[in-house]
């Protein structure tokens, strides 16, 4: 929910002229930190009952380390919550519970029209900080120093950072900006833009020839230089996308950002009790979550990520022929839908990469069954009416997961069910449809492509064969 509800904001930044800044902060051993005094403090102004019970519990606890043979001296435990025990991951919720009250008494908000008002999105011990100000950013983290000061709870600097992005008419007049410098250096630069770098590498090459003593050294050096000069104006470190031979390589950046990562905004002076916390680019992939995309809702990373392990799964069965099939097609079960499951319902697979991933899946099928890579493919994905192994394959996967992702987002009436309305609200008025079976009948016509710009036109089987239950109670309430 966590993830969705950050999607569904972003998405609608994207749509007007605005600016969101995240912060993402790591606690540093968080559930070993929390102090017990202001443990009992909290519970008892939130209204927790048999606070004294807890205090009890907990004001004898005490631990021994073992050295060789023998044992130190006990050690008194002020903080922390029992490893191990069920009752921990409760009393720690309840703890920083009054972190995000005290984060949202202080009536700073992320600022996007047309959505829920808030500033921070927690789960577990990650937190995330959206405001749409560097100094609504810097008021944040002063009132997060000062929950650590009394609490005791630290956050680790060199683990946390922040990102953000510029949307709308300023990032278009930027990247305006960033076409006319690059069609300028084309213009001066001409043909030979490259020969500069050409020149002072060929010098490199003079110099180091003249050292006869290490002739080895000398010829992979220059092999090495030559690839590198190659390759170093091809991809964006940054965004990865392919760059033109605009972007020359200078002496402080051998491959430096495509002209647009380079005029696009990214936040600036964000400082934590004095520190500043480390900025990465808008347009650079961040893990939240175990989820990778970036500020305009790119999730390349994450398709990669997913295809990678898929790919090293068929591997690691092709290395293993001594696995039966039974344990392997459970290996297979325990690992490819839960991966798919988990981040399929937040992000986007265009259609060329879901084939690749479709094929990869059915690969995978292949090695747990121990045939050749070129047995056709109709063995898997045919019905068992037609002589099919009939093998749950990623769209029928990702489509269930939808449904049940769905049901979680309409379940209570909350921040998240809010801007599950806006979208599907947003999606009726793009399609020119008045109710969710119209916009499943409208999502028939659709490629693939087309309906994945907006997660609510879903798969036309699900129309008839599953109920809508809590969703469309939910959605008839809004079309009423």
């Amino acid at each position: 929910m966590v993830i969705q509800r950050a999607h569904w904001v972003q998405q609608q930044v994207m749509k007007d002229s605005g600016t969101l800044i995240r912060i993402d902060l790591d606690f540093k051993n968080a559930f070993n930190s929390a102090g017990h005094s202001c443990l009992w403090a909290i519970f008892r102004d939130l209204g927790v009952p048999d606070v004294d019970f807890l205090e009890d519990l907990y004001s004898k606890s005490w631990m021994k380390i073992t050295v060789g043979t023998g044992c130190l001296a006990p050690i008194q435990l002020d903080t922390g919550t029992v490893q191990g025990s069920v009752l921990s991951p409760l009393l720690f919720d309840l703890f920083l519970n009054a972190l995000l009250r005290l984060l949202d008494a202080t009536r700073i908000r992320h600022g996007i029209k047309r959505t829920p008002q808030w500033n921070h999105a927690a789960f577990a011990d990650d937190l995330s900080i959206y405001v749409c100000t560097v100094k609504d950013a810097n008021n944040i983290l002063d009132v997060i120093h000062e929950f650590e000061s009394w609490s005791r709870l630290q956050i680790s600097i060199p683990k946390s950072l922040a990102t953000g992005a510029m949307y709308g008419t300023e990032t278009a007049r930027r990247q305006e900006g960033a076409k006319a410098e690059a069609t300028k250096m084309k213009r001066v630069a001409g043909p030979d833009i490259l020969k500069p770098q050409i020149q002072a590498l060929e010098a490199m090459d003079n110099a180091l020839e003249k050292d006869n003593t290490s002739q080895l050294i000398i010829t992979k050096g220059q092999e090495a230089w030559h690839f590198n000069l190659a390759t170093m104006h091809r991809q964006c470190p940054v965004c990865n996308k392919k760059k033109g031979n605009c972007q020359i390589p200078t002496q402080l950046h051998l491959n430096p950002p495509c002209l647009e990562c380079k005029h696009a905004w990214k936040p600036s002076e964000i400082k934590y009790n004095g520190t500043a916390l480390k900025v990465l680019h808008g347009k650079t992939p961040i893990r939240l979550l175990g989820i990778r995309y970036n500020m305009w809702l790119h999730s390349t990373a994450q398709r990669r990520y997913v295809l990678d392990e898929i790919t090293e799964l068929a591997c690691f069965l092709r290395k293993n022929r001594d696995l039966t099939i039974e344990n392997s097609l459970r290996l297979i079960e325990c690992t490819l839908a839960p991966l798919l499951d988990f981040s399929g319902t937040v992000i986007i697979w265009p259609e060329k990469e879901f084939k690749r991933l479709t094929a990869a899946f059915v690969q995978c099928h292949k090695e747990a069954w121990q045939m050749l890579p070129n047995t056709s493919t109709a063995l898997f994905t045919f019905s068992k009416e037609r002589g099919g192994l009939q093998v749950k394959m990623p769209r029928a996967i990702i489509c269930s997961a939808i449904w049940d992702h769905l049901t979680r987002c309409f379940q209570f009436d909350d921040e998240t069910r809010q801007l599950a309305e806006i979208t599907y609200k947003d999606a009726l008025e793009i399609h020119g449809c008045l109710d969710m079976e119209d916009l499943q009948f409208e999502a028939e016509f659709l490629t693939w492509d087309q309906a994945s710009l907006n997660y609510m036109p879903l798969n036309e089987h699900n129309r008839n064969s599953s109920p809508l239950g809590p969703i469309q109670s939910g959605l008839d309430s809004i079309s009423s």
